[in-house]
Order: C-alpha cells, then sequence, then structure tokens
C-alpha cells in the first residue's frame, strides 16, 4: 500500500533546508528488543524516504512503552552506557543523524526518571529528565523528576529536549530558548480524550518562545489509556509546518528547519525573549553542553 500524504498544513519539502521528522509508534509494552527494531525500521524508512532528515524524535518511555508503570524500573538503563544508548548511537551512525527517543533512566542514586536521549554519529550528546511528572498516571510515585534543560549543537542547530506534560506549561521550553535553543525535541506519551490540548501546548511553546518544536507521540490502544493524536512539527510562528505521512501503523510528521527563521520572526513579529544576552532571573547566558568541535561543525 503506497503511503498516505496529508499535506493539507504544510508546504512543499523542496526549499533545501534540513528536515526532521517526529515518529509516532505503537512500542509493545516491556518489549525493549522489539522496540528497538520498530525504531530501526521506521527512522531506516523514515530517512530512505526523506534523505534530507538530520534529525528524528520518538515517543516518550519508547523502548518501554508508556504503559505498564508499575514494572518500569525493570528495563531502566544507564543513560551513556546502557543498551538503548548504544542501538541508537549504532543506527545514527549508520544514517548520519541525530535521534532523541525516551526511555527509563536508572539514576546513580537509585531511583529512576523519565528520560530522553539525544544521540548522533558521535553517539551520547546529553540526557533530559522530565520535570513536570503527572499526577494522574502515579508519576510522582514512580519517577525522580528532573531539574536541568541542557542545550547543545547538533546538526547545525541548538538542540534541547522536554518531555510531554513539560509543555503543557511555559517553564522548561523558555529556560531551552533562553540557553540558546533553536529546535526543541519533544518526546511524548500524550493520552485521549485531551489531544487538542496536545496540539495547542505545541503551538503555544513554539510561539511563545519562536523556535521550532518537533513532538513525537505514542500511538495505541492500552490498557491503561487511548493515544490517539500524532504530534508534529511547529515553527516560530506557532503553525504547524510539517506534512503527515502515514504508513500502516506508523505515522511520521516531517518538515524543513530554516535556522535563520527564529530570529527573522522575532525581529518581524517581536520576541519575549529578553533582549539583553545576560540573565532574566538568574538564568545564564546561552552555553551549549556536550558538544565537541566535530559535533559543532557537522552540518554548518
Amino acid at each position: 500500500m503506497a503511503p498516505i500524504v496529508d499535506g493539507r498544513a504544510s508546504g512543499e519539502l523542496g526549499n533545501g533546508h534540513p528536515l526532521v521528522a517526529a515518529l509516532h509508534l505503537h512500542p509493545e509494552p516491556g518489549n525493549v528488543g522489539g522496540n528497538l527494531q520498530l525504531a530501526d525500521r521506521a527512522v531506516t524508512a523514515a530517512k530512505r524516504a526523506h534523505p534530507g532528515l538530520r534529525w528524528m524524535v520518538l515517543p516518550e518511555l519508547f523502548t518501554t512503552g508508556y504503559a505498564g508503570l508499575r514494572s518500569v524500573h525493570e528495563h531502566a538503563e544507564d543513560a551513556e552506557h546502557g543498551a538503548s544508548a548504544a542501538f541508537f548511537a549504532s543506527l545514527a551512525r549508520r544514517l548520519g543523524l541525530y535521534v532523541a527517543y525516551g526511555f527509563p533512566e536508572r539514576r546513580r542514586s537509585g531511583g529512576v526518571s523519565d528520560s530522553a536521549n539525544l544521540v548522533g554519529p558521535w553517539g551520547h550528546l546529553l540526557t533530559y529528565r522530565k520535570r513536570q511528572l503527572v499526577v494522574t498516571t502515579n508519576e510522582p510515585r514512580t519517577f525522580v523528576p528532573g531539574r536541568e534543560v541542557p542545550v547543545v549543537r547538533a546538526g547545525g542547530a541548538r538542540v534541547a529536549l522536554v518531555i510531554c506534560w513539560d509543555l503543557g506549561s511555559p517553564e522548561a521550553v523558555r529556560e531551552a530558548a533562553l540557553r540558546g535553543a533553536d529546535l526543541i525535541l519533544a518526546p511524548a506519551g500524550w493520552r485521549h480524550p485531551w489531544g487538542r490540548q496536545y496540539e495547542l501546548a505545541c503551538a503555544a511553546r513554539a510561539l511563545d518562545n519562536a523556535v521550532y518544536l518537533a513532538s513525537a507521540n505514542q500511538l495505541g490502544d492500552y490498557p491503561e489509556a487511548l493515544f490517539d493524536t500524532p504530534g508534529g512539527v511547529y515553527g516560530p510562528h506557532g503553525d504547524r509546518v510539517c506534512e503527515r505521512v502515514c504508513e500502516r501503523t506508523r505515522v511520521r510528521s516531517v518538515a524543513e528547519i530554516d535556522l535563520g527563521l527564529p530570529e527573522r520572526w522575532r525581529g518581524s513579529f517581536g520576541s519575549t525573549l529578553p533582549e539583553a544576552t545576560g540573565t532574566l532571573a538568574g538564568t545564564p547566558a546561552p552555553r551549549f553542553a556536550g558538544a565537541n568541535s566535530a559535533e559543532c561543525a557537522l552540518g554548518g
């Protein structure tokens, strides 16, 4: 069956800019090996269909699926040296791109965090730990919340990660923007019946800070909840800028990233960020974590 392309809210992907994709997938609860193979197929297919892809984002807790949180600690792993980090680093190296994905992280303190990694052709770049934990799904009793919002140069962009309900309030994305981010990758497990609020939150956070925001949502009907709203890619103006491709049980949203647009948009529309390059309520000036010279040079 040929892919179904929904381009109602997107333009042509032919302006020569690098591409970002949000892969909305249906992981199997607890099947880490099977889910990694699902990622291999989905990421490889996306790169084959769109050779210009430079960044990809997968859903929240993708390695285990966002289901059965009581047993999620059984699959927790080290952020830098765990099996998923090695797997995605190898995949990123083979395909020449950057991948953000969600996983349960075993912390040195003994706790577990709802975390996301960004890996690239040279390996692990950063780990972000979800800050806004969802009370109604018992996350505060399951996970240790994070604090920092690191920003790293990856593929020519200044990239930060946030996770799902972090999008429901402005703080995390604002901190990333204050640290210089222009592309936010957001793994999500946003459930029914709040799909419309998910879309609005993505658009608001992009517009608030004049950044690109790409969010990948888990899809499927699980015992705990239905996940039925694919995420997307939103531009600095808050509009959805992606085309959506549906292939059987997989959905992906793909968009061009014009790395000069955030600054141009702030210049024309107006910026809500501090004009000075210093601080807002103690927030440090932009600096980038975890990037070596080769990483900074890739993609311009």
